[in-house]
Formats: structure tokens, sequence, C-alpha cells
């Protein structure tokens, strides 16, 4: 008897050392900057994301990159919707197409407490004018904290006026599952997760010269696995469902770009700043006299808003991947004066 309770306990001990909890601290938060890959998706996906439980290893070390994407979390005002004044939120599609009309530059804002994840609000930009669209009936990604086992399901709405066209609505529910636990492998390493499973149903409409369209209810499945220490899913596989049947369409894991070497210094005129390359597409780098010292760098877009801000000397570069091709204005801080050029911005 007493040999049974000790190898429970051993077990028990064992099982619950190995789970982890996921809060607040993992998920993104203004400031943040996550990099993801998205892979290829492989022709058995579908068969593998059934498999999950408690004490489970999931490999994905297989998964084929294709093409990596910057996520940039930022406070309203620093984005076209500066409507959003306490909200965060970073671009998460480049358009959508709702047959009257196309919608660009599609943003997320987000709410975070101890108890939930949650979009508050959406960015819609038509005919480029940028247009917000709050959530009357936020969605909460995420419950928080997350542990194995645990269930919650909830509801979202929220509607966007557009000049001259009509109301776009949209509404629906969440059912979550954190339905697995162990570790799982990437291209990038190997993670102690939770794996979570995501049913999001949505039925949209949109009102055109007093007619109202109605959009076909969509089913989306979104498994995600998520790991200590990071601002970003691990790993994310997206399909949608019909009558029960799964058919993903994409998967994305955390990914950490190599770190690039800096081109030869090249001597600059006092009094200017060398951008280079320009146009660029990925990296950017400064340079100004000799004798002086960048502090700070703003760019700011052609509208005169303010994109990005780094502190202190970018020796690395910046990143400007994150950016929508286009002219800027970048001005740089140095020891000795402020310096402005114009810098270009073309797509990768």
């Amino acid at each position: 008897m007493k040999i049974a309770i000790l190898a429970f306990l051993a077990v028990f001990c064992s099982y619950a050392q190995a789970q982890i909890s996921i809060t607040r601290a993992e998920m993104p938060q203004n400031g943040d900057t996550v990099r993801v890959m998205n892979a290829i998706v492989p022709p058995n996906l579908g068969v593998r994301l059934a498999a999950t439980g408690p004490g489970y290893s999931w490999d994905f070390s297989d998964l084929q990159p294709d093409r990596d994407e910057l996520f940039s979390y930022r406070l309203g005002i620093q984005t076209p919707y500066f409507y959003f004044l306490t909200a965060y939120g970073t671009q998460v599609q480049e358009n959508l197409n709702l047959f009257v009309v196309n919608l660009e530059q599609l943003y997320d804002f987000y709410n975070l407490n101890n108890n939930r994840f949650a979009v508050t609000g959406k960015g819609f930009t038509v005919t480029g004018l940028p247009l917000p669209a709050f959530f009357t009936d936020p969605d909460e990604v995420f419950f928080l904290p997350l542990t194995y086992n645990r269930r919650d399901s909830s509801t979202f709405a929220f509607s966007l006026s557009i000049p001259t066209v009509g109301d776009y609505r949209s509404r629906g529910g969440r059912k979550t599952e954190v339905d697995g636990w162990g570790t799982v492998k990437t291209p990038q390493g190997t993670f102690e997760c939770l794996r979570v499973k995501s049913t999001v149903r949505t039925l949209d409409s949109i009102t055109f010269n007093g007619l109202n369209i109605g959009i076909p209810l969509r089913t989306e499945v979104q498994y995600i696995w998520l790991a200590k220490g990071e601002k970003a899913p691990i790993l994310k596989a997206t399909g949608t469902s019909f009558f029960g049947q799964f058919t993903p369409t994409t998967v994305q894991y955390r990914y950490n770009a190599p770190v690039l070497v800096p081109p030869i210094k090249v001597p600059v005129e006092a009094g200017k700043v060398l951008l280079y390359p320009n146009p660029v597409s990925e990296i950017l780098y400064l340079a100004v006299n000799g004798l002086d010292r960048i502090e700070a760098v703003q760019i700011f877009d052609e509208f005169g808003r303010l994109v990005k801000v780094v502190d202190g000397s970018p020796a690395a570069g910046i990143d400007v991947r994150d950016l929508q091709s286009g002219l800027y204005s970048v001005r740089v801080y140095g020891q000795y004066g402020v310096y402005t050029e114009k810098l270009v911005v073309t797509p990768r």
C-alpha cells in the first residue's frame, strides 16, 4: 500500500512539475516586436494536428520556411488609427475584399489584464481613409491564466460605418480548450508548452445601398502552442472546418532572424547623415560624421506621423520590414545636431 502511494505521488509530482501555466506575461504588449516564419503547409498536417494530450511531444521540426513576417505592437496613436488612444495593436492583414468594397491595412487592437487577452477594436482603411471599428462585445482570445484542461467560450461583435457604402457588421463566438501539454519541436528548437485549440465561428454582413448582404457563416480552427517567455505562439496552425472536416490553410512558427553584419563604414560629411541602402526593404543602416554620435532616431511616414522610434545608436541597423512601402522621413538626433533625410521603403 505504501509503495502504491509513493508511486502515485511520484507520478503526480512529475505531472504537476512538467506542466506550465500561461499568464499575461506571455501575451504581446505595447512596444513588443514579434517575428514569425510562415511555413509551407505539409500534406499530412491535418492528421498531425489531431494528436494531443498530457505529456505529449509534438515534432514539427521538418516545416519548410516560406517567408518571415514582423508584428510590431504599438499604441493606437502611433498607427494610422489614432482613435484608439489607450489600446495597442498591430497590422494583421493587408486587405479584405467584401465584394462591394476593399478594406486595407487591417489592424487588431488589444486589451490585456490578469484575466484575459482580448481584441477590443479593429482598424480598416478605405480609399486612404482610416476607419475605426470598436467592439460592442470584445473577442476574448484567451482567458488567463491558461492551464491544461481549461475550457472557455465567449462571443464577440463589432460594426464599421463605411462612408458612401454602408455598414459592415461582424459577430460570432469562440470556444477555447487547452487540450494538451508537453514539448513542441520546431525549426527554432524545442519548447515546453501548452496546446490550445480555438474554434471561431463568424457571421458577417454588409449593407450596400440599403440592401443587406449576408456572408455565409465561416468556421476557423486554430491550433496554438504557447511557451513561457515568448510573446507569440511557438507554433500556430489555422484552417477551415466544413461539416466537421478540417482543412489546414496556414502554419507559422516563432522565428528569430539571424544577426546581419552591417556594411563597411564610410566617411560622412559633418552635419549630415547617410542612410544605406536607400531605397531599403529590410535593414536600414545609418552613419554620421566620425566625430558625432547618434543618440536617437525617429521615422515619420509621408503624412508626418511618427511610426518608429529607436533610442541610442542603432549599430545593428533598423528593421523596417514592418513598414509599408512608401516615402518616409528619418530624423536623426546626433550629439552635435539634428539631421533629416528622406527614405524610400520598397516591398521585399
